[in-house]
C-alpha cells in the first residue's frame, strides 16, 4: 500500500464583508461541484506562504498579501491511502480584482456574506474553516 501525505493552503481573502469562495470543476476527482477557498498544494521546497501565493495567482490570477495563517484541518480520502493537512490563511489582495480570471480547476466564484455559508455545498472541515475566518475577520 502506498500512502500519500500532502500540505495543501487555502485563502480567506475577505472584502466588503464578503469572502470569496470558488467552485471545484465537476471533472476533479476530489468532491467535484463543492465549493471551497481558493488554494492548493505546497510543492516540494516551498513555504506555506510561497505556495499559497503561488497558487492564488495560478487559479484566480490575482496577487495577494499574506495577512497570518488562522486554521487548520485535516481529512483522509483516496481509499483512506491519502492524507491531506490544509492550512488556512487570511489573505488581502494585492491587485485589481477586475484581473480575477480562474483556471480550469474551478468553473465558478461567488462573494459571499457569512449568513450565506448553508446555501452552498461545502466540506465539514471547509465549512467550519470558512465560519472561523468570517469571525476572525470581523473582529
Amino acid at each position: 500500500m502506498n500512502r500519500i501525505q500532502k500540505i495543501g493552503v487555502s485563502a480567506f481573502i475577505f472584502d466588503n464583508n464578503k469572502a470569496l469562495i470558488v467552485k471545484r470543476s465537476k471533472n476533479e476527482n476530489f468532491l467535484p461541484g463543492y465549493f471551497e477557498l481558493p488554494g492548493g498544494i505546497i510543492e516540494f521546497g516551498e513555504s506555506p506562504e510561497q505556495a499559497l501565493i503561488r497558487e492564488i495567482k495560478e487559479e484566480l490570477n490575482l496577487n495577494i498579501r499574506i495577512i497570518k495563517p488562522y486554521s487548520t484541518f485535516s481529512y483522509i480520502s483516496g481509499n483512506q491511502q491519502k492524507h491531506t493537512i490544509d492550512i488556512q490563511f487570511i489573505v488581502k489582495i494585492d491587485d485589481d480584482i477586475n484581473n480575477l480570471k480562474l483556471s480550469k480547476e474551478h468553473e465558478y466564484f461567488k462573494w459571499i456574506g457569512k449568513e450565506e455559508i448553508n446555501n452552498y455545498k461545502f466540506s465539514n472541515e471547509m465549512k467550519q474553516a470558512i465560519k472561523k475566518g468570517f469571525r476572525l475577520a470581523n473582529s
